[in-house]
């Protein structure tokens, strides 16, 4: 088919390092930072974390063997308690991909299982970075779910640059760690900052 092949990984060494990572720092996110900038050109902090909650409401729906409808992507999540509201996408996503489905209605195309899971896992990891430098915190994966964001970036980047979805490459460096890898590969640069009051990057 053309498509990477992916192996079914471990929910206890994954998704769930992922998950727990990207919602800590989901929960970290203040209202009063909703239009600081991100290493996303086009999203704000409050842009970014509602595609974050769209993803993990994503894999709650893919997980469970449901379509994931392309009308999802333009939804607003950000609403009422919606820190909480990823805790429970992400607790149900946990517990429905204990038993991955072999296929996936995502938007108008079926694709396998394991793709998706890798697929929306490494977004997780990647925007979920992109959320920490914006509002300033830490941000902890867990090494399995950085290797496996590295090799999706790897498998898929140059598709995902001819759809637009990543940029141009960058340099890793010689002390890359893998989450910095995928970062670079997805065309972010691992060293990114927000710009200082008053100065300029």
């Amino acid at each position: 088919t053309g498509r990477p092949r992916f192996a079914v990984m471990r929910l206890d060494t994954m998704l769930q390092a992922t998950i727990t990572g990207t919602a800590a720092v989901v929960r970290g996110v203040r209202p009063d930072q909703w239009e600081l900038a991100t290493p996303c050109p086009d999203w704000d902090v409050r842009a970014l974390t509602n595609h974050l909650l769209q993803v993990a409401a994503a894999l709650e729906l893919s997980g469970a063997g449901q379509a994931v409808p392309g009308e999802l992507w333009s939804q607003d999540l950000v609403t009422g308690d919606w820190s909480g509201r990823f805790d429970g996408y992400a607790e149900r996503a946990v517990t429905a991909w204990a038993g991955p489905p072999d296929s996936v209605s995502f938007g108008d195309t079926d694709l396998p299982g394991p793709l998706v899971l890798t697929m929306l896992a490494s977004d997780l990891v990647i925007h979920g970075w992109d959320l920490a430098r914006a509002t300033g915190q830490d941000y902890r994966p867990g090494d399995g779910a950085a290797a496996m964001a590295e090799q999706f970036v790897a498998q898929t980047g140059e598709q995902g640059r001819q759809m637009g979805i990543f940029a141009e490459a960058r340099p890793a460096g010689e002390d890359a760690t893998p989450l910095d890898r995928a970062l670079a590969g997805s065309g972010r640069d691992p060293r990114w900052s927000p710009i200082p009051v008053g100065g300029s990057r």
